[in-house]
């Protein structure tokens, strides 16, 4: 795991570290890292508006659990995609906190590794072969063509719109031979037992915040078939679908999962009122303290142990150009 994550050192400023703003390969104008509040929240402000979820402290964290989450899952890979040992360009996308750019850049030393994300959240003491960039992966990347040996994204479905103009990009900046990985989950929560009623709460919760997206041409149920079919029309072939549960809650009895599950529920419980208050307002007119009291109510079904539910996630890797 990243020994650089949040870093701070008593009495040292940005300026003093090496690993200062010279990490970051964009100017931050002061249009980038202004910020936005409403709903009791902080929001990005580059591009406002194009992402609902915040981006303050609390949603930090929110993320930074979910990462370890699914590592646990994907038994502490990185990515699964067979890169090879020698990679020289990685791209992420959507880097959010950074963690895992900086995870992969402290793996591979000899790897340039670039994060991109609307919000510049990401630490200033990060590898030295890790760098940032506020952008927007929707718009033309400005990368060289044939530049990465891998462009991976993380559950970001609830930011893009046009799936199939960010795979056409990522094939166009992939090397010949390079890889594609996306980690997506889907929001529409699974109990292979039944324990969830089709009227709870949690399961509302789900319906309501697909529609809510779907408002703004987004869809959080996103599965790994349609990311298949849309990377292929991109040019990508012999894709690997891989799908993984990632429970919520300590009700799985084997222990792996167990820990995995007591991680994503505090995420979940943590961040529900970000991934929920600005979509419902923005989108499906509920007042603030509506959405409030409804969320108490779905936190405390994910909290009774009786009901068992997870997420469906998919890991996507398909190769790119031929060599």
């Amino acid at each position: 795991m990243s020994t650089y994550n949040h870093l701070s050192a008593p009495g040292e400023s940005a300026a003093d570290s090496e690993y200062d703003s010279s990490s970051y390969t964009t100017s931050l104008t002061s249009s980038k890292t202004a910020y936005q509040y409403q709903h009791g929240r902080r929001y990005h402000a580059y591009q406002s508006g194009r992402y609902d979820l915040p981006n303050d402290e609390l949603e930090q964290q929110r993320l930074e659990l979910q990462y370890h989450a699914l590592r646990l899952a994907f038994g502490d890979k990185l990515f699964f995609a067979p890169i090879g040992d020698k990679p020289t360009k990685v791209l992420d996308v959507g880097t959010g906190t950074g963690i895992w750019a900086i995870d992969v850049a402290e793996s591979l030393p000899d790897t340039q590794v670039t994060g991109t994300d609307l919000s510049p959240i990401q630490p200033n003491w990060v590898p030295p072969n890790c760098s940032f960039e506020v952008d927007d992966a929707e718009q033309l990347w400005t990368f060289p063509v044939e530049h990465f040996d891998l462009v991976h994204t993380r559950i970001m479905n609830a930011f893009v719109q046009d799936w199939d103009r960010l795979f056409e990009q990522s094939f166009r900046h992939l090397k010949p031979g390079g890889w594609m990985e996306c980690q997506e989950l889907s929001v529409a929560v699974h109990s292979d037992d039944g324990t969830l009623s089709e009227d709870s709460y949690v399961r509302r919760w789900c319906n309501n915040e697909e529609a809510a997206w779907n408002k703004i041409g987004l869809s959080v149920n996103l599965e790994g078939k349609e990311l298949q079919t849309r990377m292929e029309k991109a040019g990508f072939v012999n894709t690997t679908v891989q799908i993984f549960k990632l429970p919520i809650g300590t009700w799985p009895a084997d222990s792996k999962l167990k820990e995995i599950g007591a991680i994503q529920l505090v995420a979940m419980l943590e961040g529900l009122e970000g991934l929920t208050i600005a979509p419902w307002v923005r989108h499906l007119g509920w007042k603030e303290e509506d959405v409030g009291s409804f969320i108490e109510k779905v936190k405390n079904e994910w909290k009774d142990k009786n009901i068992h539910t997870h997420f469906p996630l998919w890991v996507c890797y398909p190769h790119g150009r031929s060599r």
